[in-house]
C-alpha cells in the first residue's frame, strides 16, 4: 500500500549566510530554532542525496503544524542563487517507524531506488528521487523537536542561534564521537534512537 505522509516533515534550502537566516527566521517570521546540526567533516551521506555535505551546518525552524524549514550553509553561492532555485530537497512526515519501513518496501515495490533507512537521531529518513530528479525523503521524528526541548549537536551554533537558545544550548546539547554514544546529557536519546 502508498504510505500516507502526514504533511510536511521539512523543506530543505541552502544558505550562504546562517547567521542572517537565524535571525530573519526567529525575529521576522518568529519561527523558533528546534533543531542544530553540525555534519561530521567527512560526508555522512555520500550519494545519498546531493552534495557535499561535509562540515555543513543544518538548523531547522518550527514553521507551524508540525513543519519545518531547514537549511544547509552553502559558501560556494552565486549572489543570486535564490533566484534560480535554493531548494535541496522537500520530505514528507511519517508518523511511526514501520510506517517508514513500509514506504521503503513500497517504493521498492515501484522500481524506485530507495536509500537504507538512515538514522538521523532525531529522526529516521530514507530518501529517493522524483522522475524529474528532485531529491525526496520520507521521515518519522524520534525526538520532539519543539522549542520547548529542541534537538541541538552544532557545538558552536552561530551567534544568533546561541543568543535564541540560551542556557538550552547546554541544557539539551549532545556531543557525538564517530562510533561512540552521546557524551551529552541526554545521552539515552541516543540510545533510544539505536
Amino acid at each position: 500500500m502508498a504510505p500516507h505522509a502526514k504533511g510536511v516533515h521539512h523543506m530543505a534550502f541552502i544558505t550562504r549566510d546562517m547567521e542572517a537566516t537565524v535571525q530573519f527566521y526567529t525575529e521576522v517570521m518568529n519561527f523558533p530554532l528546534v533543531v542544530t546540526l553540525h555534519l561530521p567533516k567527512d560526508d555522512p551521506f555520500p550519494g545519498i542525496t546531493w552534495g557535499d555535505l561535509s562540515d555543513k551546518k543544518h538548523y531547522f525552524f518550527d514553521c507551524g503544524n508540525g513543519d519545518r524549514i531547514a537549511f544547509f550553509t552553502w559558501s560556494a553561492l552565486s549572489e543570486q542563487y535564490a533566484e534560480s532555485g535554493a531548494g535541496h530537497h522537500i520530505a514528507f512526515a511519517l508518523q511511526t517507524e514501520k510506517e517508514l519501513d513500509d514506504a521503503r518496501d513500497y517504493l521498492e515495490s515501484k522500481g524506485i531506488e530507495v536509500s537504507p533507512v538512515i538514522n538521523h537521531f532525531f529522526c529516521k529518513s530514507i530518501y529517493f528521487k522524483d522522475p524529474n530528479g528532485i531529491h525526496l525523503e520520507y521521515s518519522v521524528y524520534l525526538e520532539p523537536c519543539t522549542p520547548e526541548q529542541p534537538f541541538l549537536q552544532d557545538e558552536n551554533p552561530v551567534p544568533s542561534a546561541q543568543r535564541i537558545l540560551g542556557n538550552k544550548q547546554d541544557q539539551y546539547l549532545l556531543r557525538y564521537a564517530p562510533g561512540s554514544a552521546s557524551t551529552g546529557p541526554q545521552a539515552e536519546a541516543e540510545v533510544r534512537a539505536k
